[in-house]
């Protein structure tokens, strides 16, 4: 094996431990964001959803680990956290729909 090829195989082996952790990452957040909208509803009365957003946004933000917090833009967290909400209220919407 050449120089090129090892280099080749090195980065493809990162790159492919890379996407395993940020999806095994992603996944962990997923289930703290799902967490903290579930508190969020308990907490805050009906209509109150700039409330609750806050409340899981700011629960959610300070659990990040600290290298994430400068990757991640506060954008970027804003989201994550309602594509989360919508992933959610979609799975309940179609159950309330098979009802």
């Amino acid at each position: 094996m050449d120089i090129l090829s090892i280099v080749i195989i090195v980065i493809a082996t990162i790159l492919a431990l890379g996407t395993l952790y940020f999806s095994v990452k992603n996944r962990g957040l997923r289930e703290v964001a799902i967490t903290l909208i579930v508190e969020a509803e308990k907490a805050f009365e009906y209509g109150k959803n700039s409330e609750k957003f806050n409340y899981v946004f700011e629960n959610f933000y300070a659990r990040l680990p600290t290298l994430l917090r400068f990757v991640l833009t506060k954008n970027n967290v804003i989201m994550f956290i309602q594509r989360v909400f919508d992933e959610i209220k979609i799975a309940l919407d179609y159950e309330n729909i098979k009802k």
